[in-house]
């Protein structure tokens, strides 16, 4: 992307060619061309990026004379964001330098890379400091034109002046193709763009392509299926043939691991995934009629690689089921190749790896029971590797990922006890290894998000300020992070999440101004990033739930005015998000009733009962939109405020029907705030006294119940 922060201005006197050298700089193009895209549509760039490096030009055009010079054979290499770095050059450097050296611009168009400041930027350095008719365009989403939904950034369809600064003079827009369904599509795209940087005409080169793209799929097709037979023959005579079993056996598994490894990447280009489906299912018919004890360690390495292969394949065509039967097999091998050799800690490493993958699928199936199991074996495994060598980095981090991923599991069950000793032990490994390296921002963001987590569990256990000393050390790391890399935007956007955390457990122990004052600056680097990217939408729901936070606090500092100001922009943003993907039930459900539940509690601290109520019938219409687990928390809280509504109107019966709805909810344990919240409102000081006695011991000091104890 464009380089940060210049003035503008400044670009246009900070030339890479002096008018001496320019000429060879024009002649001599490091980069075929500079894709310009919004981070929003990072895939489209990826795909496109990916798309011209591999394509080839046919063979009766390469040499010829084309409209920029003699037809190259590829088009490559291409400069696509910073990926293209050099180790230690800033990002202004970086891009500038690859915007002089591509002998083409394209730029990825949508109503984002419209709104973004960086791809005009872009583009207005390409105007003014190369020829403006080297710039091409792919439309992916919007309309030009549009009032609603303008596709093409203003820079294209204006003029640019030597400065930089794009003018309000209307000027011709570029060459453009469509890859959408309903213009060029994918391939038409591909071919339109790739004519204009080969100089040569459309229609010659969709001819071409088409004849060639013909025999390809004809020879890949044919020999998948040749290959798929042949594997069966192999298969058929292995199990017939005893005295040559080992032989046969070997070529067929040679043979499968051909197919799902050479033959994938031939097929995966052409989105011919979908031929491999017979030869997975074969492969595991195949290896399932094996007997484990009857192969050789080089048999077994075969059949535990293709197994894994074939997974890979099954998960990434969205079939977990088949996913899972695969990794499984390959947990069955790999178990039998550390049978054999229980002390090579390579072995054991292998083990893990697969039984990782078996828990991870089961995870994402929601088959909790296995994916534990899975998960925890996964841990005694790496620490058999710690066991083995202490002081090796490779297997502490392998111990530090099995407990991260027993603890995410445990935690998103709510079973918080469990959860906090595994990211206690998986945080002191990876600090270990840490320790022992060169400073890793990588490394350090890691660090940072396990500290994040046992923040998250430790708090949810009642130990406010041990949570809040880890969601602080968290922020310090993002904040040296920051001080060596300024323009880190994941960084400044964990920095922007970890503070939020900090502000909810300053809450947490009643200290209201600091808390308001976290997530003040939380929403001020939310904001910097924003300005960068506004069309980013975890950027945007990170600034939404900040906001509703802050609401909230700022109706216990009694700034009602100023909450209701906040609360109406996080409703703005929140509604722009769930025009954007109506789909999303963390926008229309969560977000949305969080809205509502602050936006009550505001009206009843108003004395608004109408309002209060209009929020009331929204927070019971959107419970049905949250998570089965979330909702049995919010609801206990949608009914103690219903119950509110009706006491300030006069409904004692209906207010005490409420509330004994709302503690009927409650779990047996946790929940402290909203079981002493109730049972004061229905007269129960008694039992609420025992809780108040806890929560007085750990200097539990929210405004909330402040107000009631």
């Amino acid at each position: 992307m464009y380089p940060r922060g210049r003035p503008a201005g400044q670009a246009a006197s900070r030339l890479w060619c002096s008018l001496a050298v320019w000429g060879r700089c024009l002649a001599d193009f490091r980069y075929k061309a500079f894709i310009s895209y919004s981070w929003s549509d990072a895939v489209w760039g990826k795909w496109l990026h990916h798309s011209l490096e591999t394509f080839r030009t046919p063979k009766g055009l390469i040499g010829q004379d084309g409209a920029h010079g003699p037809v190259p054979a590829r088009l490559h290499p291409l400069f696509k964001d910073r990926e293209e770095e050099a180790a230690g050059s800033s990002i202004s450097d970086a891009v500038e330098k690859a915007l002089a050296a591509s002998e083409f611009l394209i730029v990825i168009c949508s109503p984002r890379s419209a709104r973004s400041q960086w791809v005009n930027k872009e583009v207005a350095w390409f105007k003014t400091h190369r020829d403006p008719a080297k710039i091409l365009t792919l439309i992916v989403d919007g309309e030009p034109g549009s009032p609603d939904a303008e596709c093409f950034p203003k820079a294209l369809t204006h003029h640019v002046g030597p400065d930089l600064i794009i003018t309000d003079e209307q000027a011709d827009a570029p060459l453009a193709a469509d890859a959408r369904d309903s213009g060029d599509g994918k391939r038409g795209a591909r071919l339109k763009l790739a004519a204009a940087m080969l100089g040569v005409g459309l229609d010659g080169l969709v001819r071409r392509d088409e004849r060639r793209r013909t025999v390809r799929t004809r020879i890949v097709v044919g020999a998948s299926l040749a290959l798929a037979l042949v594997m069966s023959g192999l298969a058929y005579v292995a199990i017939q043939a005893r005295d040559e079993a080992q032989r046969q056996r070997a070529e067929a598994d040679g043979l499968i691991e051909f197919m799902l490894t050479d033959l994938r990447e031939k097929l995966e280009p052409v989105g011919r995934l979908d031929a491999l489906d017979v030869v997975g299912k074969r492969a595991l018919a195949y290896y399932a009629r094996q007997k484990l004890t009857s192969l050789d360690a080089d048999e077994l390495g075969h059949r535990a690689k293709a197994l894994l292969l074939v997974g890979e394949i099954s998960n990434l065509r969205g079939n977990s089921a088949e996913a899972l039967k695969a990794f499984q097999q390959a947990a069955g091998t790999t178990k039998e190749q550390l049978a054999r050799d229980p002390g090579n800690g390579q072995r054991i490493y292998d083990h893990a790896q697969s039984v990782f993958w078996v828990g991870a699928i089961a995870y994402e199936r929601k088959e909790i029971e296995t994916a534990e199991r899975e998960f925890r074996e996964y841990k005694r495994l790496a620490d058999r590797l710690l066991a083995l060598d202490p002081n090796r980095a490779e297997w502490q981090m392998e111990s530090s990922y099995a407990e991260t991923n027993l603890g995410v599991m445990l935690k998103e069950q709510r079973r918080f006890e469990e959860a906090e000793p595994a990211f206690a032990r998986a945080l002191a490994r990876i600090e270990k290894v840490a320790a022992g390296e060169a400073y890793d921002p990588g490394r350090q963001v890691e660090i940072g998000q396990i500290m994040d987590w046992l923040g998250i569990v430790t708090g949810e256990l009642g130990k406010e300020r041990e949570a809040l000393e880890l969601h602080q050390r968290e922020v310090a790391i993002y904040d040296r992070l920051l001080e060596r890399d300024p323009a880190n935007a994941s960084a400044k956007n964990r920095l922007a999440i970890a503070l939020q955390f900090v502000g909810a457990q300053q809450l947490d122990l009643g200290r209201l101004p600091e808390a308001i004052a976290a997530y003040d600056r939380s929403l001020a680097i939310n904001g910097e990033l924003r300005a960068l990217e506004g069309a980013n939408t975890e950027w945007q729901e990170t600034a939404v739930r900040a906001q509703l936070s802050q609401a909230e606090q700022l109706i216990y500092a009694g700034r009602n005015d100023q909450s209701g100001d906040v609360l109406a922009r996080a409703d703005a943003l929140l509604s722009r998000l769930v025009l954007s993907d109506p789909e999303n039930d963390t926008w229309s459900g969560e977000l949305r009733f969080t809205l509502a539940e602050v936006g009550m509690m505001l009206a009843l601290e108003r004395g608004d009962l109408a309002a209060a109520g209009k929020r009331s019938r929204e927070i019971f219409a959107l419970l049905d939109r949250l998570s089965e687990t979330m909702r049995s928390i919010r609801a206990v809280t949608a009914h103690r405020l219903r119950g509110d509504l009706h006491q300030r109107s006069g409904q004692r019966e209906e207010a005490l029907q409420s509330w004994i709805t709302a503690l009927g909810m409650l779990p047996a344990e946790g929940q402290d705030l909203e079981r002493v919240l109730l049972l004061r409102r229905l007269g129960k000081s008694q039992e609420a006294a025992a809780i108040k006695a806890v929560l007085d011991r750990r200097g539990y000091r929210h405004p909330a119940y402040l107000a009631v104890r």
